[in-house]
């Protein structure tokens, strides 16, 4: 009878629980929102400088601890496995775990 209930209540609850897909398709997200700030940060420093019409740049970089942060603030508390993921990686993402930094090539 106990499992007959939990297999009730989980199929009715299934649209709310999250799996591990479900995160890592937000951390995705998340870093993505970080990295467009990043980059609209750096077309305005370089319009400022007066380096160009700013549509070049380079590698764009986001502190690990701001993704953590940010990550926490959704109640996620590993983001370390994720940045070591496939789904990390094939969006074109790298973590330099030296220098606590996370990088995307343009």
């Amino acid at each position: 009878q106990k499992f007959s209930v939990r297999r009730t209540l989980r199929k009715s609850f299934s649209k709310f629980t999250s799996s591990g897909e479900d995160r890592a398709h937000l951390l995705l997200h998340m870093l993505q929102e970080l990295m467009r700030n990043e980059a609209m940060y750096q077309t305005i420093r370089q319009r400022q400088r007066g380096e160009g019409d700013g549509s070049v740049l380079g590698t764009l970089e986001v502190p690990f601890e701001e993704f953590q942060s940010r990550a926490r603030d959704r109640r996620i508390y590993d983001v370390a496995d994720f940045c070591r993921s496939d789904e990390f990686s094939e969006a074109g993402y790298s973590f330099d775990e030296q220098r606590r930094i996370i990088s995307r090539g343009q």
